[in-house]
């Protein structure tokens, strides 16, 4: 009976020893599982050369726009932002900034609208509208659009057959009354 009782001590301990060895691998366990979760990628990072619908606003915000945006709208590769009219002298590098980014900084943008409104009361006034296309551009006009953008005097209107104007006659004015102040 005493080696029977014996024997139970003995693997009580052997336990005990055992348990206390096993907890002190449990950090390094830990770690290597840590490290092998971490190194599997569940999902992959969308890529920031592509807008999408949710990231229309936050791609947009990011450029420093002088007129502020007052509406965006992404359909099927075509970018339409609607813009307050507040500063004239600074609407043409406004139009640079997007179209550097719609067709040089992402991919998938195959045509831009943009449309500037002076606020009149309750009621928006139509001042001007530009469209154009991807296929419009070669690299080497891009490249001066962006230049462009970084000159705020320059006149984008003037040097750019690949925009599409259309100024109403409030915009004629608009432009007309900053010339002469």
């Amino acid at each position: 009976m005493r080696i029977g009782r014996y024997l139970s001590w003995i693997a009580f301990v052997a336990t005990g020893f055992a348990v206390v060895l096993l907890l002190a691998r449990l950090p390094a366990a830990e770690q290597n599982l840590n490290h092998r979760l971490s190194s599997v990628s569940v999902f992959e990072p969308e890529s920031a050369a592509r807008l999408t619908d949710d990231r229309l606003v936050d791609a947009l915000s990011a450029i420093p726009l002088s007129n502020r945006p007052i509406r965006l709208e992404w359909n099927h590769g075509i970018l339409a932002v609607d813009l307050r009219g507040e500063e004239p002298r600074l609407l043409n590098r406004d139009i640079a900034l997007l179209l550097g980014f719609a067709y040089s900084d992402v991919r998938n943008v195959k045509q831009v609208l943009i449309r500037a409104f002076e606020s009149r009361g309750e009621r928006k006034v139509l001042l001007l509208a530009a469209e154009t296309r991807k296929t419009d551009w070669t690299e080497e006009e891009l490249a001066l659009l962006r230049q462009s953008a970084d000159n705020p005097g320059s006149e984008l209107a003037g040097r750019s057959t690949n925009i599409r104007w259309t100024i109403t006659a409030a915009g004629k004015r608009w432009f007309g009354n900053f010339a002469n102040s």
